[in-house]
């Protein structure tokens, strides 16, 4: 528990900083984090017996993350996501290029949908970092902060309520110790800071709303990634984050928000 702490306490601020600041600095942050994520991805999907090949979900991934950051640098003059067919399209032809001989025919189609599905995830989804950041300034880093500050809000929420007040089971077969009363207390706690922030900096109304709807999306990309753990057998995506695991681990619950947020708010603002 102390170490997770002190990580926690150290890591938040750095990554709130880069988040204000933006630029290079966030970019090499999401640029780092989504590298580490592929890396992570390929150790759980190679660790369930799928062979993944590294270097090309890595490359596939840092294109689109390069595509995304030159849309938001120019002002959008490359359409956002334009470019995620054609990077998943180079996926496909890589994996064909690049199998392993010795798996069998047999084993293409798990590899080529498992190096497709680590582009996904985390490569494109990550990627949305830089694409709310890029919102009109400095609504950007407002979205964002909000985004994670309500995620934060939930994840502590569902710990220490769910310790003190947990005993009905939410999904014991993925995540045992999970429950029902934790997640709602996660829910309450994190729309709460969500508001709480959103009213501080004069968010309006129509984003303060997407706090519970976070909450809950945050809270299945929890249990996404706990899914992804136990098909692979492990309790941790990583240990780049002690106390925390990897940056799977951290970040599972943002990856599924992060291209809601950015769609619902480009469709009301």
């Amino acid at each position: 528990m102390k170490t997770r702490i002190i990580t926690g306490v150290l890591g938040v601020p750095a990554l709130v900083l880069a988040i204000i600041e933006g630029g290079i600095f966030l970019e090499l942050v999401t640029g780092l984090l989504l590298s580490i994520g592929v890396w992570e991805y390929n150790r759980l999907a190679r660790t369930a017996g799928i062979k993944t090949n590294f270097p090309l979900i890595l490359c596939s991934s840092l294109l689109y993350f390069f595509t995304q950051v030159l849309s938001v640098r120019f002002k959008h003059s490359f359409a956002v996501g334009q470019y995620t067919g054609f990077v998943l399209f180079l996926t496909l032809i890589g994996s064909f290029f690049v199998r392993d001989k010795d798996q069998g025919m047999e084993g293409f189609l798990p590899s080529i949908a498992a190096n497709l599905f680590g582009v996904a995830y985390p490569g494109i989804l990550l990627t949305y970092i830089i694409l709310i950041r890029g919102l009109s300034t400095p609504f950007g880093w407002q979205v964002l902060l909000f985004m994670f500050i309500t995620i934060w809000g939930n994840d502590t929420g569902a710990y220490f309520i769910g310790s003190l007040l947990g005993k009905t089971p939410l999904a014991p077969k993925i995540s045992p110790k999970k429950t029902v009363e934790g997640a709602l207390g996660g829910l309450v706690v994190g729309v709460l800071a969500g508001v709480g922030f959103g009213l501080a900096f004069h968010l309006p109304l129509s984003i303060l709303v997407l706090s519970l709807l976070i909450g809950i999306v945050g809270q299945i990309g929890d249990l996404f990634e706990s899914l992804l753990k136990r098909g692979a057998g492990v309790k941790d995506s990583g240990w780049i984050l002690p106390g925390h695991g990897g940056v799977l681990d951290r970040f599972d619950s943002a990856m599924l928000s992060l291209p809601l947020v950015y769609s619902l708010v480009c469709l009301l603002i």
